[in-house]
């Protein structure tokens, strides 16, 4: 038996696509996006009248939002060097079928979960703007007033991800790869 190695072609040219290169950004994108969502998120805290810290670990809607920004700086983290070696050589290191549904479920999830932190963290700052306090009335409205630009910040994540997740459609459903 007779086996055969396959070559490389130093002379083909791979196609030119800007494909890879709008993955790769978006990817990076959604991690700028989150990090800098989850900087603000820690960063806002308000000490009350009684010395009590009012901080995002306060309200499970925020703390949802920390854990779904987690795991979306670890899946996108994750792709990156993917996403630069397709940028790279032009080609996917890994052509098998199981990874592309990985990828493509994965982003898919990963969209879905960032959009419901998005959802959850927006309304639940909506929602404890309307209620009147008390006492600490304006040190808590300053807090929830502060607390719209992570929110900002995570839906840019969204939108970003949700690009990624459209152009992983497209790499998965594409018959010549």
């Amino acid at each position: 038996m007779e086996f055969e190695i396959p070559q490389y072609n130093f002379n083909e040219k791979p196609p030119s696509s800007k494909l890879p290169l709008i993955i790769l950004v978006a990817r990076l994108l959604t991690i700028i996006c989150i990090v800098v969502s989850i900087v603000l998120l820690k960063s806002n805290k308000v000490t009350l009248g009684n010395g009590a810290k009012l901080d995002y670990d306060y309200y499970n809607s925020y703390r949802y939002m920390l854990g779904v920004m987690i795991a979306g700086i670890i899946y996108n983290t994750l792709h990156i060097p993917f996403a630069m070696y397709y940028l790279i050589a032009k080609k996917h290191i890994i052509k098998h079928k199981s990874f592309h549904n990985f990828e493509f479920y994965g982003d898919k999830i990963t969209f879905g979960i960032i959009a419901t932190a998005a959802g959850a963290g927006l309304g639940a700052t909506v929602d404890l703007q309307k209620v009147v306090y008390t006492e600490n009335n304006s040190k808590i409205h300053d807090f929830l007033g502060l607390m719209y630009i992570p929110n900002a910040f995570l839906v840019g994540a969204f939108v970003t991800s949700g690009i990624s997740s459209i152009l992983s459609s497209l790499s998965t459903l594409h018959k010549s790869e």
